[in-house]
C-alpha cells in the first residue's frame, strides 16, 4: 500500500493537516472483515498507527469486528522488522506484535547457552526476536546442518518453549566436507578449572588430509575446533592421539558465529594459511543421568534438582503458578539463617492446574520430615470449570516422575544431619545456574509496567468446578492430617483492574470472585491448619503501579512487600499457637 506509506509521512510532516482526510460518513459504508485505508478511519486511530509502526511501511489494513467492537488490524514492515496491530475505535493499542531480523550476538547470554545446547554444530541461518504487548519477549532460531533442519524458539529466561526437527536436503550445501585424517598437533587440553566459570570449551586439532570424501577442498592441512568440554563433561576427543586417522564431517568454522564467547584453547602455531573447519559430526558426551533424572516435563525440571538437596530441611514450600513463582520471595522467610541454610524454597509451576499441585502435594511435600508451613498462591482460575491445562499430565509421564516413584524407598531415606547451606548449592554443577538466576526457586525483576492497558471489553467467564474444588479440599485435609499449616492467598492484579467487570486476566467476574472469597472464608473455618487472606481485595488494594511488572505478576518491589507481608502473618500465627 504504497499510497498510504507516503500518507504516513505527509501525515508526520504535517500533523494539522489529518483532519481534511477524513471521508464524511464513509465508516458506515465500508463493510468489515475488508481491506481499507489510512483514509477511511477515525483520526485517533490514525494517530496510534503511526506512532507504533514507527518507520516501517504498511502492507494492508483491515477493518473488523471482535465481539461487536470495531478494530483496524495493520500488518507493516520494514528493514527486518515485521509489525502486527490490533487498534481499537478509539484509538487505545490492543494488540502489538514485533518480530526483528537481530544478529547471533544480540541473544541474552542465557538464551545464547540454551540456543548452543539445542543447535549444536548445526548452521544457524536465521534469528529473530519476538516482543508483544505485553512485554513478553521470545527469540526464534532456524539453524541447518548434518540432514536436519530446526527451528527453535526460546524464552528471554532460556526455556525453550517451541522445536521442531525436520529432515533436510543437503545436496546444495556444497561447503560440507568429509574427509579421511591423520591427526598431526594438539592443543592444549582444557580443564574444567582452566574454563570455570563457564561450562564449555573448543580445543583446536591440526590434521593431515589422506582422502576426500565429499565436499572441495585444497590443500593438505586443515584445523579444526572440537568440542574439548561441553556442559562441563570433557569430552572423548581429548583422548585421540596424534598419529590416529579419523573420519570428520566439517563446516567452515566462520559460519558459526555462535562459538565466538565460548572459551577456546588453541596452542598451535600460528598460521593464518591453514583454514578453519568447525566438527559437525562429533558425537557429543553428556550427563545423561542427570538430564534424564531430573526430566519432569515441565518447569519442575529446573526447580526439582535443588529441592531434593533441601528437602531434608525445608521448614516452608511456596506452592502456586506464575503469580506465586515472581511474586513470593522464598528468600525472606525465617530471616538470616535462612539465607544462609535455605529453610524455605519456591516450588510455584507457572501455569500450574489444580491437579499439578495436588501432585505435588500427595507425591513430595507430605513426606517432607521438617515441613511446617504452605504458602499457598490460588488464581481463581485453578477452580473454574473454565481453565484447562495438560501440565499434570505431562508430568506424570516424565522420566524424572517416573524415576522418583520407582525409587521412593532410596530417595526418602531418614534425614541427614548435615544441612546444605547456599554456598554448596552454587558448587554443584546441575543446580548452580538456576539458582544463581532463580535464587531459593523465586523469580523476580524491577521491570515496571510503564503503558498499562487492559481490553475495553473482557470475556465473562466464572463458573466453580465442583469436581475442582473437592480436589483443593483434599489437599487441605492430607496437609492439616500432618500437622502442616497453610497460608492461602489471593495475589493482587494491577490496580488497573479495579475499574473492569472483571478482577483478574482469565475473566473471573467480580460476582464470582466474591463467591470464591465466601468458600475460601468458609473453608478456613473448617480447617484449623488454614490461614486465609485475599490480597487482590478487587483491585482495592495498597499495592502500587510501580510494584507491577505487567497485569498480573509483581515486580521485585511488589513480590518483596507482598513476601514481607506473608512472613508478617505467619509469625502471627506462629506466635498464637
Amino acid at each position: 500500500m504504497i499510497d498510504d506509506n507516503r500518507q504516513i509521512q505527509q501525515y508526520k510532516m504535517l500533523h494539522w493537516m489529518c483532519v481534511i482526510l477524513l471521508v464524511i460518513g464513509l465508516e458506515d459504508s465500508i463493510g468489515f472483515g475488508k481491506e481499507v485505508s489510512l483514509t477511511e478511519m477515525p483520526a485517533v486511530v490514525r494517530d496510534t498507527i503511526v506512532r507504533e509502526i514507527g518507520q516501517a511501511l504498511i502492507e494492508d489494513i483491515d477493518r473488523d469486528k471482535d465481539d461487536d467492537e470495531i478494530v483496524y488490524e495493520v500488518d507493516a514492515e520494514g528493514d527486518g522488522i515485521a509489525i502486527e496491530l490490533k487498534v481499537a475505535g478509539d484509538g487505545s493499542l490492543q494488540k502489538k506484535k514485533v518480530e526483528e531480523d537481530i544478529a547471533l550476538s544480540e541473544l541474552p547470554p542465557i538464551v545464547n547457552k540454551t540456543v548452543t545446547r539445542e543447535v549444536r554444530n548445526l548452521w544457524i541461518e536465521e534469528v529473530r526476536r519476538k516482543t508483544k504487548l505485553s512485554g513478553h519477549v521470545s527469540y526464534e532460531i532456524e539453524a541447518r546442518g548434518e540432514g536436519k533442519e530446526i527451528d527453535l524458539e526460546v524464552a528471554a529466561d532460556g526455556w525453550v518453549l517451541y522445536k521442531k526437527v525436520d529432515d533436510a536436503d543437503d545436496d546444495d550445501n556444497d561447503d560440507l566436507l568429509r574427509i579421511e585424517a591423520e591427526l598431526l598437533a594438539k592443543s592444549t587440553s582444557p580443564t574444567l578449572a582452566d574454563i570455570a566459570p563457564y561450562r564449555d570449551a573448543l580445543v583446536f586439532y591440526e590434521y593431515h588430509i589422506q582422502r576426500p570424501i565429499k565436499g572441495r577442498f585444497k590443500g593438505e592441512r586443515i584445523r579444526v575446533a572440537h568440542w574439548g568440554i561441553y556442559d562441563k563433561q570433557p569430552q572423548a576427543i581429548l583422548e585421540v592421539e596424534i598419529g590416529q586417522r579419523r573420519a570428520l564431517a566439517l563446516r567452515p568454522l566462520n559460519q558459526f558465529c555462535q562459538l565466538e564467547s565460548i572459551y577456546t584453547s588453541d596452542t598451535l602455531d600460528l598460521n593464518p594459511e591453514i583454514p578453519l573447519y568447525h566438527d559437525i559430526g562429533q558425537q557429543i558426551l553428556q550427563n545423561q543421568s542427570v538430564v534424564e533424572r531430573y526430566d519432569y516435563n515441565c518447569a519442575l525440571s529446573d526447580t526439582m534438582p535443588a529441592f531434593w538437596l533441601l528437602k531434608d530441611q525445608l521448614n516452608l514450600v511456596v506452592l502456586g503458578d506464575s503469580r506465586g513463582e515472581k511474586g513470593v520471595l522464598a528468600k525472606l522467610f525465617f530471616g538470616q539463617e535462612n539465607r544462609t541454610t535455605p529453610m524455605a524454597y519456591n516450588l510455584s509451576v507457572s501455569g500450574a492446574p489444580l491437579q499439578l499441585q495436588e501432585t505435588v502435594v500427595n507425591e513430595y511435600l507430605l513426606k517432607l520430615p521438617e515441613l511446617e508451613w504452605v504458602v499457598y498462591q490460588l488464581s481463581p482460575r485453578v477452580v473454574s470449570v473454565y481453565h484447562e491445562d495438560s501440565t499434570n499430565k505431562r508430568l506424570l509421564r516424565s522420566r524424572g516422575f517416573s524415576f522418583d516413584r520407582d525409587n521412593s524407598d532410596a530417595l526418602w531415606q531418614p534425614p541427614k544431619e548435615q544441612k546444605v547451606t547456599v554456598a554448596e548449592l552454587t558448587s554443584i554443577p546441575y543446580v548452580a545456574d538456576y539458582w544463581q538466576e532463580n535464587p531459593w526457586g523465586s523469580q523476580s525483576d524491577d521491570d515496571v509496567w510503564d503503558n498499562p492497558k487492559t481490553k475495553r471489553k473482557w470475556k465473562q467467564r466464572w463458573k466453580i468446578s465442583e469436581k475442582r474444588w473437592n480436589r483443593l479440599e483434599a489437599m487441605m485435609t492430607a496437609l492439616n492430617e500432618k500437622g502442616i499449616r497453610v497460608l492461602l492467598y489471593l495475589s493482587p492484579i494491577h490496580p488497573i483492574i479495579r475499574e473492569s467487570s472483571v478482577v483478574d486476566d482469565d475473566g473471573t467476574t467480580r460476582e464470582g470472585y466474591q463467591e470464591l472469597v465466601g468458600r475460601l472464608e468458609k473453608l478456613k473455618g473448617q480447617y484449623s491448619n488454614l490461614v486465609f487472606v485475599d490480597l487482590l481485595q478487587g483491585g482495592n488494594h495498597d499495592f502500587g503501579v510501580e510494584m507491577f511488572r505487567d497485569l498480573d505478576h509483581l515486580n521485585e518491589t511488589g513480590a518483596t512487600k507482598l513476601t514481607q507481608g506473608l512472613e508478617e502473618i505467619r509469625l502471627r500465627q506462629q506466635g498464637s499457637q
